[in-house]
């Protein structure tokens, strides 16, 4: 059985390199759980809380699936378009490329030889204070130097909702018969326009 603790402290610090959110981040570790009874894996399921739209929640477990199976080209369809280009330029003053960023984020999954594993659960609530917390997710993006208030200007206009998506994230690993928790609790930017649901991933 892998250090559970030690997993999900790694993966949750993977994850804030693109993760920005604004919620609770606790380092809640997962608890341990019993190998007696093996597990039935059926894919990535979602526990939204109410009001959660639907819609939103499919876009962001498609965000983590693309992660899971490594696919490229279905991560860039649940990236905002604008910020997608946007990021294009970021990373290349950087000297790097998103599909390098997107590799890293993949590989960051596995821990402690452990590349094996699979999604298993998906928590999903809005940020109490939005207005709030919407913002304090523009000023990061700001501050780090990945958009200018100009680009957040424009996203906010095109925006017809945009939430602060509190999650948690499950996966089970090959060789294990229970899944551990590998982000307690983070947040996530997402925003509707004309052409549906997005994430600042």
């Amino acid at each position: 059985m892998m250090n559970k603790r030690r997993l999900g402290a790694g993966l949750l610090a993977a994850l804030l390199l693109t993760l920005t959110g604004c919620g609770d981040s606790g380092s809640s570790s997962a608890p341990e759980v019993s190998s007696a009874a093996e597990f039935e894996y059926t894919g990535l399921q979602v526990d939204a809380a109410e009001g959660v739209d639907p819609e939103c929640a499919e876009c962001i477990r498609s965000y983590f699936l693309s992660l899971e199976t490594r696919d490229y080209d279905a991560y860039q369809k649940t990236i905002y378009p604008p910020y997608r280009e946007n990021c294009s330029e970021y990373f290349k003053k950087l000297g790097s490329s998103p599909e390098e960023s997107f590799e890293g984020m993949c590989s960051k999954f596995d821990e402690d030889g452990y590349e094996s594993w699979k999604l298993t659960k998906l928590t999903l609530s809005y940020y109490g204070d939005e207005k709030a917390s919407v913002e304090e997710f523009f000023m990061r993006f700001i501050n780090d130097g990945v958009f200018d208030e100009k680009f957040a200007e424009k996203a906010k206009a095109d925006a017809k909702e945009m939430h602060d998506v509190i999650f948690s994230l499950d996966a089970i690993y090959a060789g294990d018969s229970q899944p551990v928790t590998v982000v307690p609790r983070s947040g996530i930017l997402a925003i509707k326009n004309a052409d549906g649901w997005f994430v600042f991933g």
